[in-house]
């Protein structure tokens, strides 16, 4: 799941479609391959129930998911990932930044990295039932060979995802990183930044109060952690919810929600307030 040596640099750092766009890009989904990001095989991206391999992808779900490697924020262990350090059940986090790789690289180029890349891939019987970040961790943390495990419209689909739909967490917050990969710490500040509460406060009433209640505290447990609230959970991993409010909370009720940038830097000014949204 490691992209680094696999994207290839364009010289244009455009994020949107143009006419050169081969045409399965410019009909991709970006956000189901937001989902796909964070768990290709669940049911909500679409995937084929069926597949034999499913199990599989159950019992070893940290070694098949983008997301453990790259980090919701894209930025791998240089950011949120700096202390998520490999176990027995998860792999290393890539020392790469996918979101700026991303942007600075064509569509074409991202679609032939996930697909195949210059690197040995994961062949899907490979087992993983021995993986030791210690002593045995060369094919657990190698990347899954995608052109086994997906279609080539999911990857155009996570291609547009990287492209276009992904957001730009440093214009949601600040943060500092210290320490180094695996046990460095990160923290968080200004959550929201520059946005404006009163909107936040609007879009939380139209598109989240009904679930997670008027103060946060409906859901109390999100995250699967004790007194976890809305406020709180984004306070304490701001990183984590702007994926999960504009792409769903896999397995739960909570779909993807259409959101903006400048709309997510609303919300999260607004469920800052620890007053209205305590913990």
């Amino acid at each position: 799941m490691i992209f680094v040596s696999l994207i290839i640099i364009s010289c244009s750092s455009d994020n949107t479609t143009s006419p050169s766009d081969p045409e399965a890009y410019t009909k991709a989904d970006g956000i189901k391959g937001g989902i796909l990001f964070d768990k290709f095989w669940s049911s909500e991206s679409g995937y084929d129930q069926t597949n034999v391999n499913i199990a599989k992808f159950n019992a070893s779900a940290d070694f098949f998911r983008c997301k453990q490697c790259h980090a919701w924020d894209l930025m791998g262990r240089n950011a949120s990932y700096n202390g998520r350090g490999p176990k027995t059940n998860r792999p290393n986090v890539a020392d790469v930044n996918l979101f700026t790789e991303s942007k600075n690289s064509t569509p074409q180029a991202l679609f032939d990295a996930i697909k195949t890349g210059d690197v040995t891939r994961r062949d899907i019987s490979s087992d993983l039932s021995t993986y030791d970040p210690a002593t045995n961790s060369t094919i657990g943390d190698q990347m899954p060979n995608y052109s086994q495990l997906l279609t080539d419209a999911q990857i155009w689909d996570l291609v547009k995802f990287l492209k276009v739909e992904a957001l730009d967490v440093t214009q949601l917050y600040d943060a500092a990183y210290t320490g180094t990969y695996p046990t460095g710490k990160a923290a968080y500040t200004n959550v929201g930044k520059d946005g404006n509460a009163a909107l936040g406060n609007t879009f939380y009433t139209s598109k989240c109060e009904v679930c997670h209640g008027t103060d946060g505290k409906q859901v109390p447990d999100l995250d699967g952690t004790a007194g976890m609230t809305a406020g709180k959970f984004t306070r304490s991993k701001p990183n984590e919810v702007q994926h999960k409010v504009k792409f769903g909370q896999l397995g739960s009720g909570m779909l993807a929600t259409p959101i903006t940038l400048n709309e997510m830097k609303n919300l999260y000014k607004a469920l800052a307030d620890t007053v209205k949204f305590p913990n």
